[in-house]
Formats: C-alpha cells, sequence, structure tokens
C-alpha cells in the first residue's frame, strides 16, 4: 500500500527508512517534519507491506521554475516488487499537478541499482557532485577572519543583502543550468530556520554568507548549506573562515559528524574542503527527466 505521510508518526517513519536506505544522507522526524511546515506542496509517501513501512518517496520544489525533485528509496528485501515503480509514479502524478516540466533526482554514483532503476524510468544524468563527510573533534577551533572581516550570525540588519550573497554564489556554481533566483521571502524563511546561519561583514557590507542545518540531532549530524562569498571578495581566506566558524559552533553544540556536497566542477571549494580535514565520498549524479514528453 501506498500513503502519504502527513502524522508526526508517519514523517518519523519516513525519515527512518531514508536514513537506513541512504545511511550518507541521514535525516531526522524533525527534519521532515520542518521541511514540511515550510513548503507545503512537498509530498511525502511511504510504502507498506503488512503493516511495515518498507519504502518511501519525495517530490519536492527546486530553485528553478517548472522543475521538481523526486526521490524513492525501498529497503534492500523487498524491492524488485513494483514498490519502487508504484513510489515513483505517485511521485511523477504529484509533480504534474504542480505543472511541472521536468523532474529531477539524485543517485550515488556507487548504486548500481539505483543507476539502473533511474535509466530504465526515462531519467538522463546531466550533472556530477561530489559527496564529503568530516568528523569533528570535541574542540574544534574557529580560524581568525582575514584582517577587517568579522565573523557574526545572520541577523535582520543583514537579510537584503545576504541574500544578494546568496544569488551571486549560486549564480557561481558551475553547472550545467544556470539557476533561477530564488525569490527573497522563500531564502529567507529557509536560512532563518536553519541551526546556524552566518555572515562576514566588510564593515557594515555583507561580503559572505554560510548556513548549517540539523540533519539528525540524536544522530550528531549536521550538513553544510552554501558557503559563498562575494566575487570581490574571493581568494582572501573569508570562506575558510565561515567554515571554521560554523565547525566550531557545531563540535561546541554536540554535533560529530558534518556532510556536505557540491559541483564537481567547484575545484576551489573541493581544495578547501579538503583541507579542512573533509573525507570525499563516492559523488552523486543528477539525472533529469522531462515531462513534457510523457504519454
Amino acid at each position: 500500500m501506498i500513503r502519504r505521510a502527513e502524522s508526526d508518526a508517519d514523517l518519523a517513519a519516513h525519515a527512518a527508512i531514508w536514513s537506513s536506505v541512504r545511511p550518507r544522507d541521514t535525516v531526522s522526524g524533525e527534519f521532515v517534519r520542518g521541511r514540511l511546515e515550510r513548503e507545503q506542496e512537498r509530498l511525502y509517501l511511504l510504502a507498506e507491506h503488512e503493516g511495515k513501512v518498507v519504502g518511501c518517496a519525495i517530490t519536492t520544489g527546486t530553485s528553478f521554475p517548472g522543475r521538481k525533485y523526486v526521490a524513492v528509496g525501498v529497503e534492500s528485501e523487498h524491492r524488485l516488487r513494483g514498490l519502487g515503480t508504484a513510489l515513483l509514479e505517485r511521485c511523477l502524478e504529484h509533480a504534474r499537478s504542480l505543472r511541472a516540466e521536468v523532474v529531477v533526482g539524485s543517485v550515488w554514483e556507487d548504486d548500481e541499482e539505483a543507476l539502473a532503476f533511474a535509466e530504465r524510468r526515462g531519467f538522463a544524468e546531466f550533472e556530477r557532485g561530489v559527496e564529503f563527510v568530516l568528523e569533528l573533534s570535541p574542540a574544534q577551533l574557529p580560524a581568525a577572519p582575514p584582517e577587517g572581516i568579522e565573523i557574526v550570525q545572520l541577523a535582520p540588519e543583514h537579510y537584503p543583502s545576504a541574500h544578494q550573497v546568496w544569488l551571486e554564489g549560486v549564480c557561481d556554481i558551475p553547472s550545467t543550468d544556470a539557476p533561477s533566483p530564488m525569490p527573497f521571502e522563500r531564502w529567507l524563511e529557509e536560512s532563518i530556520a536553519k541551526e546556524l546561519a552566518l555572515v562576514a561583514l566588510d564593515g557594515e557590507e555583507v561580503v559572505g554568507f554560510a548556513a548549517l542545518e540539523d540533519r539528525d540531532r540524536e544522530a550528531g549530524v549536521a550538513g553544510n548549506d552554501l558557503t559563498t562569498v562575494r566575487r570581490s571578495h574571493r581568494r582572501r581566506g573569508i570562506a575558510e573562515a565561515l567554515k571554521r566558524t560554523q565547525l566550531a559552533w557545531a563540535a561546541d553544540h554536540g554535533y560529530r559528524t558534518i556532510v556536505t556536497g557540491q559541483d564537481e566542477a567547484n575545484l576551489g571549494m573541493r581544495r578547501l574542503n579538503e583541507k579542512l580535514g573533509y573525507r570525499p565520498l563516492p559523488g552523486s549524479i543528477m539525472f533529469r527527466r522531462s515531462l513534457l514528453e510523457d504519454p
């Protein structure tokens, strides 16, 4: 049986299955609930077999107009029974109801079964990403920012300028597609919901932005969001100072593991992550499928 996940118990079950089938992307029920509250059109699905939850799926928005993200996960012992296909079809149906023209999804490059599943269902590769994980030390120390730069937590007086810095950073991500600007209201809602959002100040000017989100507090896992610096201030050590401040804060607040991902072609950020001790994992492959070509 495929059904929508809506109650707290359902969302906790969704998080548990998701974390089981994608252990590098663990999340908590609270994380799932928060995402749903901020995006009412988001769809969470559960697949049940004999009263037990054995699979899950997601349809969610992206910062691209006309594009939705879909993901499906089924426990290994319950695969090859049509559950994954049934979950995906419900996700595609929901995306069509939202007038999506394209759906995208990501698969770990070493997951041959998932790669084959995506390709058999009309998805084609269009982008690759690199995944990293960092095990924090209990006394992670921040680095002093460059002279004249101050790292502070995001505050109301920073909102408009921080959004512009964020947009500039997103537009500079090496990608096959040019991202569309996320509306200020949505960016703000997402940013203030993060566990930690930082800005770098040059005097009163916002020149950098970084955020950290809770993924699973009980497991001690947090995720880096976009870290970016205004073009005029890059290559001065500001991004490193932002990241080190994040890591020190995370260690001080009980987190033990930080996960992050980036575009494969973003070599500068990859070098910085490796300098900070992040360990590379098998990368991710982004797939997409046009809904306009569906019968």
